[in-house]
């Protein structure tokens, strides 16, 4: 239902006019029922790779807290080690994607090869407690049951982030180049209303079993996020690219070429202080999660006493109520602009942590108040991919999206880190403080992004800063 064409130049040239395939993207064209099938792959391979992103983050640190993981080391694992490769991954695997040229898409062959090793690491991580016992009953007799352990958490996780983050660094990019860009902000709402419908059955049918049965929860997610992201990776087409622009001699050494490349990279996305700040802003955004991503139930269950049961139906609520709230957001962001939606939602954010604060002592409390928060990530993550489309460079995308993710990672290194002695050093209400500070620091940057954004012709006439 798409078809391409070959094109000349530093980007594609939309395909010619197509009566009954309207919508363009590049050289993809489609009919309506086109835009729906394809958005439905990409959502399908979406949502279940983004229920498998959760899920570790989510359980990882009870699973460390059987072995007696302290909360830094915790941080540490969860967050700070996958940071660093991500920093170090994520602009040699965006760049690299941009300039691939293959004859099934510049982003799927990447998908391709890391996704069954991503699913094989992600069931090892909830054997570990099986495959512990196992070992040093029968081989690993001299090392205590705790430190083998972490040990084994620490292997596996390593090697399972290694190739999550190629999956990570690379699928984000497909929604600019197979979506057409009029749809952007619905199909953004429509893979979240799959992602508020994923994460409710999970809350409500898989959460109360998780602790009790990880090894067979992990088993479950793995291979289902196996079978459908390679399902998406088959159907899901890409358009045809024009060659890339070379911008070093092919006969320079390789050590002369690969300094050349780090200052072009830089240079290019670092030159104008509206892609900084707008990275800065985001970069704190994400920071400002970690501690509830890693601390929220280890909060619930240990600091206000409820069970995983009770914690599942609180998160199962929010999706319900974010599901109605994203059709509106995903209809008007189309209309006033995603930027505006994205700030907007920073200053709710903050409200709901000063409040959660002083006031979050029960079931009921953590219900509203986890409710509320919910609500507003959700339009977050809604608003954050399509500000992006709409203001960074189209033929450098994936190279901009990764000096985005660069940022995130300095920080995150960090904050994972220090996120976890905080609640070492605070307890777990300390969640809230760390999320509005974090989110005030990010509010204040994008208003900086939002204003420039204005200077270069906002809505109806933003054209991006010069970058070569």
């Amino acid at each position: 239902m798409a078809e391409s064409t070959v094109s000349a130049g530093l980007i594609p040239e939309p395909a010619p006019e197509d009566p009954k395939r309207p919508y363009a993207v590049g050289t993809l064209r489609y009919s309506l029922s086109g835009v729906i099938v394809v958005s439905a792959w990409v959502i399908l391979g979406g949502k279940i790779f983004g229920l498998l992103g959760s899920l570790v983050p989510t359980l990882l640190p009870l699973t460390m807290k059987q072995f007696n993981a302290s909360g830094a080391l915790i941080g540490l694992v969860v967050g700070s080690i996958p940071a660093a490769m991500n920093f170090v991954m994520n602009p040699i695997l965006s760049t690299a994607s941009d300039r691939t040229r293959t004859r099934w898409g510049r982003r799927i062959p990447y998908l391709v090869a890391a996704t069954p090793f991503v699913a094989l690491f992600m069931i090892l991580i909830g054997w570990v407690p099986p495959i512990t016992n196992y070992l040093h009953a029968h081989f690993i007799t001299g090392m205590s049951m705790n430190s083998l352990g972490i040990l084994l958490i620490c292997v596996f996780a390593v090697i399972f982030q290694f190739f999550n983050l190629i999956v990570g660094s690379i699928y984000y990019y497909v929604f600019a180049d197979v979506i057409p860009h009029q749809f952007i902000g619905r199909f953004m709402a429509a893979l979240n209303l799959a992602g508020t419908g994923s994460g409710l059955l999970f809350n409500l049918f898989v959460m109360p079993y998780v602790i009790d049965y990880a090894p067979m929860v992990f088993t479950g997610i793995g291979l289902l996020y196996l079978v459908c992201f390679m399902l998406m990776c088959i159907f899901v087409k890409e358009g045809e690219y024009p060659p890339p622009k070379q911008f070093q001699e092919a006969e320079l050494p390789w050590y002369q070429r690969l300094v050349n490349w780090v200052k072009i990279y830089f240079r290019q996305c670092c030159r104008h202080p509206f892609f900084t700040f707008l990275f800065l802003g985001t970069a704190l955004n994400n920071a400002s999660t970690i501690c509830r991503q890693t601390f929220n139930l280890l909060f619930a269950t240990e600091e206000l006493h409820m069970t995983a049961a009770q914690y599942g139906r609180v998160m199962a609520a929010g999706s319900v109520v974010s599901a109605v709230v994203i059709v509106l957001v995903g209809y008007v962001m189309d209309k006033i602009h995603p930027l505006r939606v994205f700030l907007g939602s920073g200053i709710i954010v903050i409200l709901a942590n000063i409040w959660g604060y002083y006031y979050v002592t029960d079931y009921a409390s953590f219900f509203v108040v986890g409710i509320a928060i919910s609500v507003v990530y959700a339009i977050q993550y809604l608003s954050n991919g399509p500000v992006f489309v709409d203001l960074f460079p189209p033929d450098k995308y994936g190279q901009f999206c990764s000096a985005n993710a660069m940022m995130n990672c300095v920080l995150l290194i960090f904050a994972n880190y220090f996120g976890g002695m905080a609640i070492d050093r605070f307890g777990y209400r300390f969640i809230f403080a760390w999320d509005t500070i974090f989110t005030i620091g990010a509010t204040l940057a994008l208003i900086y992004v939002y204003i420039k954004w204005k200077q270069l012709g906002g809505a109806k006439g933003y054209v991006p800063p010069p970058t070569d």
